[in-house]
């Protein structure tokens, strides 16, 4: 079998990553979400080994046995305050007719302390949004009976509580990857028809000249001067002139110590270039921009040609859309009876969070973390009948 590390990364001040394991056996591979703006990669149904002892050297810097990160507000909020109380999850043991879970700043204390023991105390509002997240999918798991699956269900018994919890919101999510994969080709060739624009295709040549470019003299490139220039060059390139040759008598006649690149045609679509130099897309082909005066460089920008990308360059792109947002929308329908009430104030949010959004339910069930800083302080007592 395969070895599954859930890990958390940090960063200290000077970016260097470090990383804390706690180990789990799988049967497959990784069941951590891919984070990509395409689609996500199924999580695949892990087989728990049974419990394995967490050294402080494994852990990295964790610190002693108990230890929790240092907040200054746990010093002033009493231990039992409501940080998240998660509506439609009923709560073990259940009171009365109501059905919540309420995490506390302790509980919240021990996710913090058991996946990111580094974390700062800005980012406890983050970790706050993944532990609501990952009770409520852990919850629907269990209702769903996913965690009876006997290929792991007596080893998963023996893990810890919140591992467990993060194990088994995993394998709902598996579960919902799966029933939202299978995209009709009908589907896509509707989206692709509604969303041309975005599938429109440009050939751009871009003769640029960068202020910071150095020179002979070892003076400062003078903008003006560079802006003057620039316009001869237009002038030529528009009567015929070789782009190659222009923008070398242009880096010549400036004194800029550098061969300049090649002037070769760029293939663009509308998202890969903002405010001016996007204005170029609208030109017709074989027109020249003015000349484009930005932060880091002026430039001269010609449209050769432009197009309509075939459906079967973008089938796999708008696949993954489809199948992001029928996710979502099951994500939606599966978590309709549930919502989360976030103490602002103690959590530095200004606005309640999206626990559903797939952003963060990414973060839920696969213990990524970023954050930095590192604190610890001694830990607290724990206490029945909340989540933990």
């Amino acid at each position: 079998m395969d070895r599954m590390w859930f890990f958390v990364t940090s960063e200290d001040g000077r970016g260097v990553k470090r990383a804390f394991y706690a180990t789990v056996l799988l049967a497959c591979a990784s069941y951590a979400i891919a984070q990509n703006q395409a689609g996500d990669t199924p999580v695949q149904a892990p087989t728990v080994a049974p419990r394995q002892p967490m050294t402080g050297q494994r852990m990295g810097r964790m610190g002693p046995s108990g230890t929790v990160p240092h907040n200054t507000k746990t010093t002033t909020v009493p231990p039992d305050t409501p940080v998240v109380t998660v509506h439609g999850v009923c709560g073990k043991p259940q009171t009365g007719n109501t059905c919540q879970t309420v995490i506390t700043r302790e509980d919240l204390d021990k996710f913090v302390s058991a996946f990111a023991p580094e974390a700062s105390e800005t980012a406890r509002g983050r970790l706050a949004v993944q532990y609501a997240g990952m009770l409520a999918f852990s919850n629907l798991a269990e209702q769903r009976g996913l965690d009876q699956d006997p290929a792991f269900a007596k080893q998963l018994a023996s893990q810890p509580k919140l591992l467990r919890m993060r194990v088994v919101a995993g394998l709902l999510m598996q579960n919902l990857q799966k029933q939202t994969a299978t995209i009709a080709e009908s589907e896509i060739q509707k989206y692709y028809e509604a969303h041309q624009n975005q599938y429109e295709e440009f050939h751009v040549r871009r003769l640029a000249v960068p202020v910071l470019a150095p020179t002979e003299s070892g003076r400062r490139l003078d903008r003006p001067a560079i802006k003057a220039e620039m316009e001869d060059l237009r002038s030529r390139a528009i009567a015929g002139g070789d782009p190659n040759q222009v923008l070398l008598d242009t880096y010549k006649h400036l004194q800029i110590q550098a061969t300049p690149p090649p002037a070769s045609v760029m293939t663009l679509r509308r998202g890969d270039v903002q405010g001016d130099e996007a204005k170029a897309l609208d030109l017709n082909p074989g027109e020249f921009s003015a000349v484009l005066d930005l932060p880091a460089a002026f430039a001269v920008m010609k449209l050769e040609s432009k197009g309509t990308m075939p459906i079967e360059s973008v089938h796999q792109e708008i696949e993954a859309i489809l199948h992001q947002e029928r996710l979502q929308d099951e994500v939606r329908e599966v978590t309709k009876k549930i919502s989360a009430e976030f103490n602002l104030q103690y959590l530095g949010m200004a606005a309640p969070p999206d626990i559903f959004s797939l952003a963060n339910l990414r973060q839920s069930v696969s213990g990524r973390i970023q954050r930095r800083e590192t604190r610890t302080t001694p830990g607290v007592k724990t206490s029945r009948g909340r989540a933990h």
